[in-house]
């Protein structure tokens, strides 16, 4: 399911999430990927969050936080689900959606920094480019045996990461100044986990 500028609304988005909750099985990968604007504010009511600010993807009309996405991907009973988020604060995602088996999370940033677009390889943001290169097949080297696990496409996106993004700077939404990181949770998802089958 694709949905791109205005068809990504948050209603079209849980639909997309109910309907492959009817479609995936217990054999399969299912893999979220969004990339564009992310939002971090003060959280309401309790506090649940360590640092007591909310972390959301922005839809074309409405958001969806950290909390709803995890009870999003509660819906999905997958071999392997993978959420991969290129947007600013998207580390946040992490500790709530990386909180059941089988789930693993590529996330562009820390969850207190921004996200850059990588202008240089005409992408979107960098994770969005080394995640496709991998996905085709660019991670598949420890052995390059036609099939990519978790610990292969971890290390690949580690390395796009250290190798291109050394000096790429990030803020915080007090303008505090400084790199941007990836964030890998493999949650309960082994390195030897196979992913996809070339």
């Amino acid at each position: 399911i694709v949905l791109t500028d205005a068809n990504a609304t948050a209603a079209r988005i849980r639909q997309a999430f109910a309907d492959m909750s009817r479609r995936v099985g217990p054999n399969d990968l299912f893999i979220f990927f969004y990339s564009g604007h992310g939002n971090q504010s003060s959280e309401q009511g309790g506090s649940q969050e360590l640092d007591r600010r909310e972390e959301s993807i922005n839809t074309y009309q409405g958001d969806i936080n950290d909390d709803e996405m995890a009870r999003l991907f509660g819906q999905i009973r997958a071999r392997v689900s993978i959420i991969a988020l290129d947007s600013c604060f998207s580390g946040g995602f992490a500790r709530d959606v990386i909180s059941a088996p089988n789930r693993m999370g590529f996330f562009s940033s820390e969850e207190d920094l921004t996200s850059s677009v990588a202008s240089r390889f005409q992408a979107g943001g960098y994770l969005s480019h080394f995640l496709r290169l991998g996905l085709r097949g660019e991670a598949d080297t420890n052995p390059r045996d036609s099939q990519l696990t978790a610990g292969e496409l971890s290390h690949y996106l580690y390395t796009m990461y250290g190798r291109h993004m050394q000096e790429v700077r990030a803020s915080t939404t007090d303008r505090s100044e400084s790199y941007q990181h990836l964030v890998i949770d493999r949650g309960s998802v082994r390195v030897s986990t196979p992913l996809v089958r070339y």
